[in-house]
């Protein structure tokens, strides 16, 4: 995961006036529908379409979970993921700091499921740092991402909770991250955030 500062940008408008008022509306229509769901309007401009530019900046137009680039506005591109499921958490539906942009794949692999034993590292959290909780394991044919070792046990369950709820493993994660890496040497382009996985090729 690439850190995501969020501070880049103030809280958008049309959350600050809307969101406690769009909350309470969401949580007393699922009593009734648990399917339901509503992004609303405000100014006559869908919400998703204002917040998903704002959120794919922050992010350096990257999935805010595995890192891929670019995520593009369609079809199979990019969309705002709730980190904490609002089917779970419907008092955060509305909530700025629980909106990432992500890709399809990893909003896959999340679903509504969330990690009951630990809290799960958020990419804007003041806290986080890949090299604090994660590194990197380069044994030929694995590449995979692995706790960082000199982390006392806690924090390496938190951070290998993390590494199975994204899926940032599965299947040929690995195997795509590495070949963006090779890729990336062979280029003339160097700054990194113009390539998938930034926080993997500056490890590479």
């Amino acid at each position: 995961m690439n850190k995501i500062r969020r501070n880049k940008v103030i809280k958008p408008d049309c959350l600050e006036r809307n969101a406690e008022a769009w909350t309470n509306h969401y949580i007393k229509q699922r009593k009734s529908n648990n399917n339901y769901w509503n992004w609303h309007t405000d100014n006559y401009e869908r919400v998703e379409r204002i917040l998903t530019p704002i959120l794919s900046n922050i992010s350096n137009f990257h999935c805010s979970y595995c890192g891929i680039y670019p995520l593009k506005q369609n079809v199979g591109g990019r969309s705002i993921d709730h980190f904490k499921p609002k089917s779970e958490f419907p008092e955060l539906a509305f909530e700025w700091t629980n909106l990432f942009i992500a890709c399809p794949d990893c909003q896959n692999i999340k679903g509504n499921n969330y990690p009951l034993e630990i809290e799960p590292l958020k990419p804007d959290s003041c806290h986080y740092h890949f090299d604090y909780w994660f590194e990197i394991d380069w044994t030929i044919n694995k590449n995979y991402i692995i706790p960082n070792k000199d982390r006392n046990d806690t924090e390496k369950k938190i951070a290998q909770e993390t590494i199975n709820w994204l899926g940032l493993n599965k299947g040929d994660r690995p195997d795509v991250r590495y070949d963006e890496l090779e890729k990336y040497k062979d280029s003339s382009v160097t700054d990194i955030w113009r390539w998938s996985y930034p926080y993997f090729l500056e490890r590479g």
